[in-house]
């Protein structure tokens, strides 16, 4: 009998990559994540249920890619074309095992990815743990002690201030009836831990459901979702509740005005390879 908690191990040091198919009519088939995770990698499939790792009821892929260390298989990255920009791929979930956290695996699993799939990585939706590494690697950098920018762009669901603030976590909230568009963004919140999407222009403009595509939807402020697991360690949702430039809705304006009394350092620091 197989032994559900034995690793699988690749004696070539090469992770394994799953692909989309498509049928006899072209139709896209993408690949269920859990589904996948619970055929494959018993292991992982346990310790992130344990974990109470979010994975979207029903979410599927079009890569799934081993992460490797020491010829075993320690966790997992998903990935799925961006809707916003054609030459990048969105990271939707990377998951490592505890034991294996720490030993720079995140950044390495960007790099590697970028290059296999001749693509500029997006995060979807990072926790503050992943932002935290890009800070350790100088992937990212914090201003003002609290405002983060980031040369790995981050991409979110664009949803009204009100149901960014509305003290329910990512993974309960109920996206059904939302327009489901995107917003890509360099700006993260630690204090908050919230991806900022600022206007590209009017900072006054937020975003609501009344937008529609007719709209410059790069125009409009938007916060991402609290994740459960950054509520668990950090209190954002109170935290968020309690900002005192949410409550006197000034938060958006200020931010841009941090990030542009800065430019000249971000620019240059962003032309830096």
């Amino acid at each position: 009998m197989v032994n559900p908690n034995k690793k699988v191990k690749r004696p070539d040091g090469l992770g394994k990559i799953y692909k989309y198919k498509t049928d006899e009519n072209e139709n896209i088939l993408t690949l269920p994540i859990s589904e996948l995770l619970k055929e494959n990698y018993i292991y992982i499939y346990r310790a992130i249920n344990k974990e109470n790792f979010y994975i979207a009821p029903d979410d599927s892929c079009f890569f799934f890619k081993e992460i490797i260390y020491e010829n075993e298989v320690v966790g997992f990255a998903t990935y799925r074309p961006s809707n916003i920009n054609e030459s990048s791929l969105v990271m939707q979930y990377i998951y490592i095992l505890p034991d294996y956290r720490g030993k720079d695996l995140l950044v390495e699993e960007i790099d590697e990815a970028a290059s296999l799939f001749e693509s500029s990585i997006l995060i979807e939706y990072p926790s503050r743990a992943i932002v935290d590494v890009l800070i350790k690697h100088k992937l990212a950098r914090v201003f003002n002690n609290r405002f983060v920018i980031s040369r790995i762009p981050f991409i979110i669901p664009m949803v009204s201030l009100s149901d960014a603030n509305s003290k329910v976590v990512r993974e309960e909230f109920d996206m059904t009836d939302k327009k489901g568009y995107s917003k890509l963004s360099l700006v993260y919140d630690l204090d908050l831990c919230a991806v900022v999407g600022l206007a590209s222009s009017d900072i006054e403009n937020m975003y609501t459901e009344d937008v529609t595509e007719d709209d410059d939807l790069n125009n409009y402020n938007t916060m991402s979702l609290p994740l459960r697991v950054d509520n668990e360690k950090f209190n954002c949702i109170e935290k968020r509740e309690n900002e005192s430039m949410i409550q006197d809705e000034t938060y958006f304006k200020k931010v841009r005005e941090i990030i542009d009394s800065q430019d000249e350092i971000i620019q240059n620091w962003l032309t830096i390879l």
